[in-house]
Order: structure tokens, then sequence, then C-alpha cells
């Protein structure tokens, strides 16, 4: 507690600081005010007196409130360029109006001409198809927990919208994902096989997911499977690299992907999908939503069946896939800029899979298959009172039943049921505009059981946050934050994180950096599988730093972002051997990651864009003094998006893989391969397109003996009402 109370006292300090910097300014325009005010009020008295006419009084009267005949004391803090057009562009119409009109009494406003809340990137005003404009600053929430522009983050962070997921018509989100600078994708077979994420050399299991605030992680596993993850209903991703756990907690280790649903706005809308390809591959998705002032809601649908691939390299029986996602966002404004947000998902998946041989690898079995089913639900409450104080209040629940047949398997059948139940609060308190401190609670209750090998299982964890962001200068932001966690397991585990962003508009550069440390509490397997958990484990640990320079070589056309990294992973939980020659889980493996991660964006016209990232991840197993697994060296991705008519839209995808080693410590060979998309509206409101993944069939593995896609090709038309 000691350290926990010195923490909060270092985070806290900079605060007053900047608090009386900011009173003093606030202070001194005062008496100018009251002067201008009492010469006013004399002036009008004077003229009152002197006019009989009741009409001229009230015109006197009217005068009195008008904003634009009293300065406003407060002129210090600059507002964003956009907001600065707008209160002119109503300026402006203001006094014409006043020029035209002839004054009247002053009457309360309506409701249309009461000031609106601020309104989220995906409630934006739609053009003329129903897509949403593009915002031209953009802005993001999971770096910090709160909506912030993107160019005072410190953290190192990639966006993924809703234009990128409609450019490349992936139907899974994972083939998104290979496009983002730090980030491995591997997966097991084609579609529906087993699905890993690997940011800057941390595991599956080091690595957080949230849907809307509902943690996705397996309580049994400790990782989050993206095989059933698709795009639809998807309006954003925001991927954080690096330690994140004093904001997230447990598993925040390489990083935090956050996904965010759609949400509806504007006119009833109604999109429909279809899609068929090679292996028997069809597609069927729908959306509904719309959204007025008080009220939005977006429904979504798709279904997803293949054929599919022979998981193992070697085979020849094909291994089928299907996949169900039903998703539904509702919202709810009240009293202006309070809001309410709730999500319910469902997954149904079923996936045919081959078995595994120790010491043959995968070979055929057209016996084995999975099922999996998943629900999630969350609702959100927020509120903002004064101007400087707005709560929120989450609550989220995740059910996943995962079963299916193993023939190796004494029953034959498994089955693998989990629940996380989730509740929080967060305030944050805005003080004048130049910091924001957020005071947060968790509490985190996870449950699960695997039949016929434990019993249901449960443990939980209670959790307070506490972070600073201040505004030092116009273009100096520093973030500093720290978290106390307290786990039925364990016990207490303290975390700390700190992040700058400095700007310097004369050479258009932008200067980003972080360090913090992470952590990861044991999963249900390592803490009570037969023969191997153990219920002693202490969680695993890292401590991370990066630093990275922002660039606009070129104004507006041509950004370049380079960072380098370094993480330290300790008290890692591996399978030590025993005297005995048994197994056990232990804290005795340690191991480390560094490298660079770049990325390129260049825009030399409007209808042409072209993106590229090259990220070099050096890590080493310290216990087998070897390269971590599946953590390639080298990867690099090339995107390119052409308009060349303006019904026309193409879109090319590719990603080169070197250096890289299986769990085996056996060298994989480099692979590459090439996606592409091509769009053609064929009227307003139906829009053809084909698809080609693995554009020149390379063959190539990213698990040992397991098979991948070649040249499969796929055509689909939308619909828009």
């Amino acid at each position: 507690m000691k350290c926990l109370l010195i923490m909060s006292i270092i985070i806290l300090v900079p605060t007053f600081y900047c608090h009386a910097e900011s009173v003093e300014e606030a202070i001194e325009p005062i008496p100018t005010l009251e002067g201008k005010k009492e010469t006013n009020d004399r002036k009008l008295l004077k003229q009152s007196e002197n006019q009989a006419n009741q009409a001229t009084q009230e015109n006197l009267i009217i005068r009195i409130p008008e904003k634009e005949e009293i300065p406003t004391p407060v002129e210090k803090a600059e507002p964003a360029e956009e907001t600065k057009s707008i209160e002119a562009t109503q300026t402006q119409s203001k006094e014409e109006k006043n020029n035209r009109e002839e004054p009247k009494v002053d009457s309360p406003p309506s409701d249309d001409e009461k000031p609106s809340p601020e309104i989220p990137k995906d409630s934006l005003p739609q053009d003329e198809k129903g897509e949403q404009k593009e915002n031209t600053e953009e802005t993001v929430i999971t770096p910090t927990r709160t909506k912030q522009p993107l160019k005072n983050i410190g953290s190192s962070v990639s966006v993924i919208t809703r234009k990128d997921m409609e450019n490349s018509k992936a139907p899974l989100l994972l083939d998104v994902l290979r496009q983002v600078p730090g980030l491995e994708v591997t997966r097991t077979q084609g579609i529906g096989g087993t699905t890993s994420l690997f940011i800057r050399g941390a595991s599956a299991a080091q690595t957080l997911v949230f849907i809307d605030g509902v943690q996705m992680n397996s309580p049994t596993s400790g990782a989050f499977n993206f095989a059933n993850l698709t795009t639809d209903n998807i309006e954003r991703v925001e991927i954080l690299r690096g330690p994140q756990s004093t904001l997230y907690g447990s598993e925040a280790i390489g990083g935090v992907v956050n996904i965010i649903t759609k949400k509806g706005a504007g006119d009833n809308k109604v999109i429909l999908g279809t899609e068929y390809g090679m292996h028997d591959t069809y597609r069927e998705t729908v959306n509904v939503s719309g959204g007025n002032e008080s009220f939005d809601y977006s429904l979504g649908g798709s279904f997803l069946k293949t054929h599919g691939i022979s998981s193992a390299s070697s085979g020849r029986e094909k291994d089928g896939y299907e996949n169900f996602t039903g998703s539904s966002r509702l919202g709810w404004n009240f009293m202006g800029d309070g809001r309410v947000d709730t999500t319910v998902r469902g997954t149904h998946s079923d996936f045919e899979y081959d078995a595994f041989n120790y010491g043959v690898g995968p070979v055929d079995d057209p016996d084995r298959r999975q099922t999996t089913d998943e629900v999630l639900f969350s609702t959100k409450i927020n509120k903002t009172f004064f101007d400087i104080w707005t709560p929120s209040f989450l609550v989220s629940v995740n059910d996943t039943e995962l079963k299916g047949f193993d023939p190796t398997d004494e029953s034959g059948e498994f089955r693998i049921p989990t629940r996380v139940w989730r509740a929080e609060h967060q305030s944050d308190f805005s003080i004048f505009d130049v910091d924001t401190i957020t005071l947060g609670y968790e509490y985190e209750a996870l449950e699960g059981e695997n039949e016929g090998k434990f019993d249901k299982q449960t443990y939980w964890n209670n959790a307070i946050f506490l972070q600073n962001q201040i505004k030092l200068f116009d273009s100096l932001n520093w973030t500093t934050g720290l978290r106390y966690d307290d786990y039925s397991t364990f016990g207490s585990h303290l975390t700390y994180r700190t992040t700058i962003s400095y700007g310097i508009e004369e050479i258009d550069s932008r200067f980003h950096g972080s360090w913090g440390k992470g952590f990861r509490a044991p999963s249900l397997n390592e803490l009570f599988f037969p023969y191997y958990g153990n219920p002693n484990l202490s969680p695993e640990e890292s401590k991370g730093w990066d630093f990275g320079v922002e660039k606009e070589i070129l104004k507006d056309k041509l950004t370049m972002d380079v960072t380098y990294f370094e993480n330290d992973f300790a008290n890692l939980i591996t399978a030590a051997v025993q005297p005995d020659g048994s197994y056990l889980a232990e804290n005795v493996a340690r191991a480390e990651s560094q490298g660079v991660e770049t990325s390129l964006t260049y825009k030399p016209f409007t209808k042409l864009s072209l993106t590229g990232t090259y990220t070099y991840t050096d890590t080493k197993d310290r216990e087998k003094e070897q390269q971590l697994p599946r953590r390639p060296r080298n990867r690099a991705t090339l995107g390119i998006n052409a308009q060349p008519l303006e019904k026309l839209n193409v879109n090319l995808t590719g990603v080169v893989v070197r250096d890289r080693i299986d769990s085996d410590g056996k060298e994989m060979d480099n692979y590459w391969t090439v996606d592409q998309v091509t769009r053609y509206d064929i009227t307003q409101s139906m829009t053809a397109y084909v698809r080609f993944e693995n554009l020149f069939d390379y063959d190539y593995e990213e698990v040992t003996g397991f098979g991948s896609l070649g040249f499969t090709a796929y055509g689909g038309l939308e619909f828009k009402f």
C-alpha cells in the first residue's frame, strides 16, 4: 500500500501545478468583463430614461444578454479547428439574421436550438450512399479509456476502420488484422482453424481482446480464438501495442485489441449481401440500422459455410466449417449528453479437424469435430455533470461452450463451458481543459470447467485504477497511471504506465513514447488441469517501453511512423520436468523481445492510397536460448487502394513472412501471399465484387503440418435500401 500511495502522489502532483496556472489565466480577464458590463449597464439605463416607447424598452432589454456584445472572459484554451469553424459560422449567421430582422423579446430556446452533445465518430452524418463521412481528426478511445485525438496519444496504436473492412471484403477479422504492424496471425489449416494473435513477441494468452467492453479471453486457456470472429456489424478495431495492464488488467502484456460494433445513425437502412466461391463456400449477410436524436439501433446477421480443405497438409479428406453470427447494438440518448449502449452478440460454429499424432504430425481423421457457442452481453450508461464529471457504469458477461468429439479422449466427447462476469465504474474529471483524471473500479468473476478433467472452478478479482492526462502545452501530452489488483488465487499485484506525445508543427513531426508494466493471471488449465496444473502459480509479468517518431514528409500526402520497442517477460508459466519424470506448471521461464515497427502511408491523389508496413522482431527464449516459436523476425505488408473510375474500386494487399520457427524448434519456410478485391457500383443501391485470396497460389504453412488455402476466388453482390 505504501507503493500505491507514493505512486498516487506522483500522478496527482502535476495536476495542482496545471490547475494553478489555469486558475490564474481564468481569473485575470474578469475585471475587464465587469468593467465593460458596468459601462453597458449605464448606457442602457440612460437610454431607458430618455425613451418612452415600450417597444424601444423591449429592444433594450433584449440586448442585455446578447453574447456578441459581451466578451467571453476565458479565451486561452484554443478549441479544435473544426469547433472554431462551426462557432464562426454560427456567429456569422446570427449577425446576418440580426441585420435582417427586428429585435424580438427573448424566449427559451427550442429543443432544436439547444446545443447538442459531442457526436462520436460512429454517429457522423452520412453521404448520399448511406456511408459515414470521415472525420478530419481521428480519435481513439482504447489508449486512455477516454475519447482523445490520435495526435495526443503517446501509446503505439493502430486503427482498422469500417472502410478498411469494406475494401478488403474479408468475411473474417483475422484477414484484416494481418495488415497491422507488430502483429502476427497464425491459423492452423483453412477457414475455421484455431487462430492465434501475437503482438511484439507476446503470446496469444498475453493479448487481451474486448468487444464493446466484453472480455473475450477464455478463462481455461487464457487466449482468444479469432477463428470465428466475422467482420459483420463491426465499425472499427483499435489495436494498442505494449503492456496495458494499468488500465485493462490481466492478459494485457503484449497489448489490447478493442473491437467496437456498428452504431445506427440516420434514416433506416437495409444492407443485404451474398457471396459464393471455391471450395463450395457461400456467405449471406444482412444489416438493418437507423437512428435519431433519441434512439439508434444496428442489427446484423451472417451465415458462412465452406467444404474447406484438409486440415492436414498431407491429407485428402476435406474439413468443413459453418458459422452463424448475430449481433445487435441499441443506443438511447437522454438528458442531452447522457447515453445508454447495449450490445448482444452470439456465434455458433461447427468445425471439422484432423488429428495430431506426436512424432508424425497432423493426419486425416474424418470423425473429429468441435462446436463453439458464444453469447456476449454488455450495457453501459454514462452522463456528464457540470461539464467536469462524467461517470460511467458497465456490466458485461461472456458465455462460451466448447464441445466436440475426440477419439483419443477416454469418453470420446469433451465439453468446456466458461463464463466471465465484469462490472465496472469509471469517473472522468475534466479540469480547465488541460487535465483529465480517470478513477475506476472493476470486479471480475471467472469460472470454467473441463468435463472429465476438472470440476467447475471460480476465481475473482477486484481492481482500482487511477490515470492522469495532462496537456502541459498545446503540443505536449503526458499520461501517467497505476493499478492495484487483488486476485483470489495469488493475491495482489501493482502495475504502472506512463506515456508522452510531443508534436512540432514547424517540422511536421510528432514524438511518442511509453513505458509500463503488465501481468497475466494463471488460467484455469494452468491451475487445475490434471498432471499439469499448479494452484500455487504466480502471475506472468512484463516490462516494456517504446519510442517512435511520426513524420509528414509531404504535407497531407506522405506520412511515416517508426517505433522501436523492447519487452522483458518474467515468471513465464511453462511445463517443468519433475524428478519423477512428470510435468508441472511452474513460473520458471523468461523471454525478451525487441524490434522496430515501421508504417508508411502515401496518398499522391485523392483516389489512390498506398500503405506499407515492416516489422522486425527479435525474440529470445532465455531458457532454451532460441527464438520464440511462430514469431517471425521479418514481416512486411503492402496495401494499394485505387479508384480509377467513380464507380470502380480496386484493393490489393500483400504479406511477406520470413525467418521463423515452430514449437518443435525447427525452422519454417518463408512465404508471401497477395489478395485482391475489385468492387463496382452497378447502381446507387447495388454493388458487385470479386475477391481473390492467395492470388499467385503460393504453397505455404503457417503451422507445421497444417494446410493453408491456395488460390481461391469469390464473387458477391451487395444491396443497399
